[in-house]
């Protein structure tokens, strides 16, 4: 770790501050000393220089009164000349002639030539102002007192006119190193008195703090390198004291917590000993339940091809086999083994539909839709069921609902007539009625977003309140004396929540008084509505395009004319191994106008290939010798005219499709065969290549 030059430990940092604030203050104080004593020294000598200059220029005015002066002035002159910090005196005539010097060879000279001449200045102006002046040289050093004395009177003069100069230039040097010796030696002794002073504070300082300080310092770093029985162990009533106490509960507190923590830690080993163990026997499970679920998947998938591929000919029978030279007797037969097979149609898709659910595969379609079609179309289909049973089949959709959605319409469809199927089947008088409301909840430029709300309200027996909770889980129904009277598997509602869910709405159910499902926090529910029947209520969201964005619709169906044409103009290859499906198959599409031919397999399929062009192949899954995947593959690989590949086969999961898509097929048609499922792909073909 990087230790900081700054601050510095406090065994260096206290003395560092007490000398350098000691010396600050030292230096301070001696030169301000210095200036009190120079400014004294000065002040005292001017006084002096004052009152010298003073006496002996009132004393040169009354010798010069006097006829016999010359004598006199020697004299004063020489007194003068003994004090050894005049280094200067000068008696100035009025024409600026030395007339009197200490220095004799100056005498009768001119100031100019002396040091004087500097002040020949101020020699007019205390001329003029008859008023004697005391300045300091420019270095400093010297004192000068410049004073007037009149001159003796002339012979014709009653009083002197004449104003001669006093001149003095007085050395300070001497005074001055005097006066810095005295300060000196006073400075010595404070500066030394304050060293002795800050050596006892650094020891206080030592002995209260930086010993203390540097045990704590010492205590924690024996703590941090894992000693928890450090203690610091220190006395007094100051806040290192306290800090000490409550480093001594830190490290008791901690050294308690790590003795808790060791045994946690022992605890955690053994809890995470057995959650391997667990995981391993999980990792196991898993494994298993992967292999469980696939084998679900395949045994599915082999179940649906193997019913389908005998429902296809129960099935498509039906729909071929002529009824108009029939009795009512035979035809209410047929009509009977038709719906008998739709039956157990319907089982199976909602059997394979709750597989894909509950595996996740099941991927939902974004189509463009209108909701008043889809609802039409439901009730024009049950409308038979209704009007068998006599009851009234009803719907009203709200006309602010837009008229062009996106969603998966199918699965709209399949909700739709599992709910409104379920309200029929379990009505006996009344009427099913259906109501459709939207809220908008999303506005962007590009479309708008709306939940949708679908109610449909039936008179039926209702559903009390022991069972209502029951109605959406799956292989569940209400009483088990339904299955018996009404039939069913029990996965529509389950497999309905399951759908709504995926379209990002919520399902529930209110009969009785009762509510099940999942309501939304928003929804008021009919308590005063305690009709007989059932209320189901799901909503879902959808998107609403702008004009722009609407996808065209498909082009009109041709006519009869035009589909003969075409018809005329296909050639078919059905590649079926199973007898009864190449007779339904054939059946069919002689229905419609076509004559196919037939490949018991994949390589009769690239053999009949080799010798004749075929527009469409109809191109069942599983096939003996090479299955219709592989021949699909060799096809595609191939230079030769590509056909248009429809998959027609009795796998109906959506893995089944995706690899039918994958290897190249370009339509998809589940078994049993419906002659509209037959017609639309060759409808499709007929408009890509027209």
């Amino acid at each position: 770790m990087k230790i900081k030059s700054f601050p510095l430990p406090l065994r260096f940092s206290i003395p560092a501050v007490l000398i350098l604030c000691g010396g600050l203050l030292g230096i301070t104080s001696f030169n301000q000393e210095i200036a009190e004593t120079y400014q004294k020294t000065e002040l005292s000598t001017k006084n002096y220089v004052q009152i010298s200059a003073g006496q002996t220029s009132r004393i040169l005015d009354y010798l010069y009164r006097r006829s016999n002066i010359e004598e006199a002035e020697i004299t004063i002159i020489s007194q003068l000349g003994s004090d050894p910090n005049l280094n200067l005196v000068l008696v100035v005539n009025d024409k600026n002639i030395i007339h009197l010097s200490n220095r004799y060879e100056l005498q009768d000279t001119s100031i100019s030539k002396t040091t004087a001449a500097i002040y020949s200045a101020e020699f007019t102006t205390v001329r003029n102002n008859l008023a004697g002046n005391i300045i300091l040289s420019p270095d400093k050093n010297k004192l000068i007192a410049i004073y007037p004395i009149f001159l003796q009177v002339l012979p014709n003069e009653i009083r002197p006119s004449r104003v001669g100069i006093l001149f003095f230039e007085y050395d300070l040097t001497l005074k001055k190193q005097q006066a810095y010796n005295d300060a000196l030696k006073r400075s010595l002794i404070f500066n030394g008195s304050l060293t002795i002073f800050c050596l006892g504070l650094w020891f206080f300082f030592e002995l209260t703090l930086t010993r203390r300080v540097s045990q704590l310092v010492n205590a924690s770093n024996s703590l941090a390198e894992g000693n928890l029985n450090v203690r610091t162990k220190l006395s007094g009533s100051d806040e290192l004291f306290q800090i000490s106490i409550a480093f001594d509960r830190m490290a008791n507190k901690i050294q308690e917590n790590t003795i808790i923590l060791q045994q946690e830690l022992i605890k955690r080993e053994i809890i995470e000993t057995q959650l391997t163990e667990s995981n391993a026997q999980l990792s196991i499970s898993n494994v298993q339940l992967i292999s469980a679920t696939q084998a679900k998947s395949e045994f599915l998938a082999n179940m649906s091809h193997e019913i389908r591929t005998p429902m296809n000919g129960i099935i498509g029978m039906t729909q071929i086999f002529p009824t108009a030279n029939l009795t009512e007797e035979q035809k209410d037969f047929i009509y009977t083994i038709r719906d008998s097979g739709h039956a157990l149609l319907t089982i199976i898709n909602d059997i394979l539909d709750f597989s894909k659910i509950e595996s996740g595969n099941l991927q939902l379609e974004q189509r463009q839709f209108v909701l008043t079609e889809i609802i039409k179309s439901v009730c024009n289909l049950l409308s038979t069921q209704a009007d068998t049973k006599k009851i009234n089949l009803e719907y009203f959709i709200d006309p602010h609902i837009p008229t062009n959605l996106i969603g998966d319409d199918s699965r709209l469809r399949q909700i739709l007539l599992n709910l409104i199927g379920n309200a029929i089947k379990f009505t006996k008088s009344g009427g099913v009625y259906i109501t459709a409301n939207s809220k908008l909840i999303n506005n962007d430029q590009n479309c708008s977003e709306y939940q949708l709300t679908i109610s449909i309200k039936d008179t039926g027996i209702g559903i009390d309140s022991d069972n209502v909770q029951k109605l959406f889980q799956p292989f569940t129904q209400a009483d088990t004396s339904i299955s018996r009277k009404y039939g069913g598997t029990g996965l529509g509602l389950a497999i309905s929540k399951n759908l709504v869910n995926l379209m990002g709405g919520t399902i529930w159910v209110e009969s009785l008084g009762n509510i099940a499902g999942s309501p939304p926090d928003d929804w008021i529910a009919h308590k005063n509505d305690h009709h007989q029947g059932s209320i189901f209520h799901f909503t879902f969201i959808a998107k609403s395009p702008l004009s722009a964005n609407l996808i065209p619709t498909e082009s009109p169906e041709p006519s009869p004319q035009q589909k003969t044409n075409s018809q005329l103009q296909l050639k078919i290859l059905l590649a079926e191994d199973n007898k009864v499906n190449q007779k339904v198959a054939t059946f069919t599409l002689k229905k419609l106008g076509y004559i196919p031919d037939i490949a018991n397999n994949g390589l009769e399929v690239l053999a009949m290939l080799e010798n004749q062009f075929y527009d469409v192949i109809l191109m069942d899954m599983q096939m003996p010798e090479m299955d219709g995947v592989t021949a699909t593959k060799k096809i595609r690989q191939s230079t030769q005219y590509q056909p248009y590949i429809v998959a027609l086969t009795a796998n109906a999961l959506e893995a089944d499709r995706q690899i039918c898509l994958d290897v190249g097929m370009n339509d998809f048609i589940t078994k049993p065969i419906v002659i509209t499922e037959i017609t639309r792909v060759l409808s499709k073909y007929s408009q890509t290549h027209s």
